[in-house]
């Protein structure tokens, strides 16, 4: 096996970043080779995987490797070929990416930096419900497309009143303007296959090789080791793809932003939508963080292979 160093870290957020976690503190660990190349790994233990000590086990080559373990070997490998040859992995300009919507967040700031895009999440409560129909409204009216991500908070067969509610309070010409649910309700193929017949445009997140159909949106995220080409996004039958981080490091974001960049010369190219790489403001500031830069809606490369 492979000698590898390992660093671990944890990152603050201002609040939890999901619909499944109200946590801010998160842990991972940086890994580098010994031939020099770096990667990330950053489990979301309550999205289903496995926690650190167990990423680290696999890593040791005590358990077998995880999805998110041989994402960031193949990361690091990547890199370090890269910096042997003394090339950047950003040979192609990085994709525009959608705004996180954090709390306090002026939605005419954001456009006038160029985001057309905006992500929230939701969840079945009705206090955060009722937060979420005002918070839509304000960037709506402000221009904006919205991404909504449930991260399967829903229990099965319960978004589609929501998704009604929606209706009701913003009017259909509004609803239109969801781009598209990530993960709307805890899976099942009837209760989904519902949810298509009434309009929900669904993106699959999670288990996308059971949960996605043609038609559906599919999220990338190569720090948990997805990776997209014909071969595994449908071919002609897919409707898009959206890349996006693991809400992880700012070496595993730059590592999905790498990864996406790849994408806009390859055939899949027109099938590429907007995505989200941006989410080092949801971080308090380190050393890695503080190296990102961004003109407009786009994350500009480093200067380097990775960092």
């Amino acid at each position: 096996m492979e000698s590898l160093y390992v660093w671990r870290y944890t990152l603050r957020s201002r609040q939890g970043l999901n619909a499944a976690s109200a946590k801010t503190c998160h842990e991972g660990a940086l890994i580098r080779l010994e031939e020099g190349g770096v990667g990330c790994v950053h489990p979301w233990p309550e999205l289903g995987d496995a926690a650190l000590p167990d990423q680290l086990l696999a890593l040791s080559g005590r358990r077998a490797q995880t999805r998110i373990t041989e994402a960031a070997l193949h990361c690091a490998r990547m890199d370090g070929e890269a910096r042997r040859r003394g090339v950047s992995l950003f040979q192609n300009p990085i994709p525009e990416s959608h705004w996180l919507v954090l709390a306090g967040d002026d939605a005419e700031k954001a456009r006038e930096k160029g985001f057309r895009i905006a992500k929230m999440k939701c969840g079945p409560r009705k206090a955060e419900a009722e937060l979420l129909v005002r918070r839509m409204e304000e960037w709506l009216d402000a221009g904006f497309w919205i991404r909504l991500d449930a991260n399967e908070s829903f229990a099965s067969g319960t978004f589609l009143e929501f998704w009604e509610t929606l209706g009701e309070r913003l009017g259909e010409e509004k609803r239109r303007k969801v781009d598209f649910v990530e993960d709307p309700e805890a899976w099942s193929e009837e209760a989904w296959d519902i949810l298509r017949r009434a309009g929900v445009p669904i993106a699959a997140d999670r288990d996308q090789e059971e949960r996605w159909r043609a038609g559906d949106v599919r999220i990338c995220k190569p720090g948990r080791g997805d990776r997209i080409g014909a071969e595994n996004v449908g071919g002609k039958e897919a409707r898009a793809f959206c890349f996006t981080s693991y809400m992880d490091h700012a070496i595993g974001q730059m590592w999905a932003a790498a990864c996406a960049a790849v994408m806009i010369e390859s055939p899949d190219a027109g099938r590429l939508l907007t995505c989200g790489l941006l989410t080092q403001r949801c971080f308090e500031p380190d050393a890695f963080f503080e190296r990102l830069t961004c003109e407009g809606a786009r994350l500009l490369p480093p200067v380097g292979s990775l960092m």
